[in-house]
């Protein structure tokens, strides 16, 4: 093995993807070898200084390429230290949220080919089902649509609690920055809203601090495209199964999405997407019978059943799969219990 690919071999020990060769193929996009060596070292939290120690450099020159290898997303910056990143999918997200003119060239084609169902052993879901296994529970929550809360006239605003409210989780951030969703650029599948990536907290100051995709917005304009999403069928989820605010909301589909749309392949969404605590219900006698709702609906969950008296069959939720994401339904019922 050249010394050159033993770097890139190593990074793959340290992302646990030894074998995999999609991501040699990123490595090799994403640095030279002598970059590599950086991310290498940067296991802990180190200044430029001692980094320029290790690596036989005066601090000028470590510094400039630290900063530089920042900017492309490649590491992440604090006050005085530089961090590599600890998994893959981070390193991932970072390059491509990365300004254009540090995007490499041929990224979202090489990305294209990546593998993520689980017939590969590399699949990030893979990942995600094993903290199911050590957990017992999904990471990943829906949070419910709030225009659908809000046109039942059965579900009182106190039934609501803070954590399951989109707009009373965001007033909860400091910071708020928003980015284009990785999937939908890579895959494109859909053609739905792109930029609905909601970032919270000191991750915003890294990304708006190299000057990268994310910009920072306000509350008005994350509600503003919290509402757009829903509008779009796109699903509010978070990767914080519990009362409180994680770093990110992403706004998703089932065509393009690196978790639901494997998970969904898989028929394991169950495993890494816990429902939210309410349950979409028919209305029967308003239902018209035009399957609008079955078309939206991303999990799958109605179908249209003949109904005794009806001319057309009618839509029926099927409370297994249903996520309580609501975007698609009309009325809802308070009856799950988390």
């Amino acid at each position: 093995m050249s010394a050159q690919n033993e770097v890139y071999y190593k990074l793959a020990e340290k992302y646990r993807l030894v074998g995999d060769a999609h991501f040699l193929e990123l490595l090799e996009l994403y640095m030279t070898p002598e970059e590599g060596c950086y991310l290498l070292e940067l296991s802990k939290p180190k200044t430029p200084a001692e980094v320029a120690q290790t690596l036989n450099l005066d601090e000028n020159t470590a510094s400039a390429k630290l900063d530089n290898l920042a900017r492309r997303g490649l590491l992440f910056r604090g006050k005085t230290q530089y961090l590599a990143w600890g998994n893959a999918h981070q390193l991932n997200a970072r390059v491509m949220f990365s300004a254009a003119k540090y995007t490499p060239r041929g990224l979202l084609e090489l990305r294209r080919r990546d593998e993520r169902y689980v017939i590969s052993p590399f699949a990030e879901i893979h990942g995600w089902f094993k903290i199911f296994q050590m957990a017992g529970r999904p990471l990943i929550r829906v949070i419910p649509a709030r225009k659908a809360i809000a046109a039942n006239p059965n579900i009182r605003p106190e039934q609501v609690l803070w954590y399951e409210n989109i707009v009373e989780l965001m007033k909860r951030a400091e910071k708020i920055g928003v980015v284009t969703c990785d999937c939908r650029r890579i895959y494109g599948k859909c053609g739905k809203p792109e930029l609905t990536c909601l970032h919270f907290g000191n991750m915003v100051d890294y990304e708006v601090g190299r000057d990268g995709r994310m910009k920072a917005i306000t509350l008005e304009e994350a509600i503003e495209i919290s509402d757009e999403s829903e509008d779009a069928g796109l699903v509010h989820n978070t990767p914080g199964n519990n009362a409180s605010l994680s770093g990110v909301i992403c706004n998703c589909c089932n065509d393009c999405c690196s978790t639901f749309e494997p998970a969904i392949q898989s028929g394991r969404l169950n495993e890494i997407v816990a429902p939210s605590r309410f349950q979409a219900k028919v209305q029967q006698e308003l239902c018209k019978g035009c399957q609008q709702c079955l078309k939206r609906c991303p999990f799958g969950a109605i179908e249209m059943v003949p109904i005794a008296g009806a001319a057309k069959p009618k839509a029926l939720v099927n409370k297994e799969k249903c996520l309580g994401w609501g975007a698609a339904c009309a009325w809802w019922d308070v009856n799950r219990k988390r």
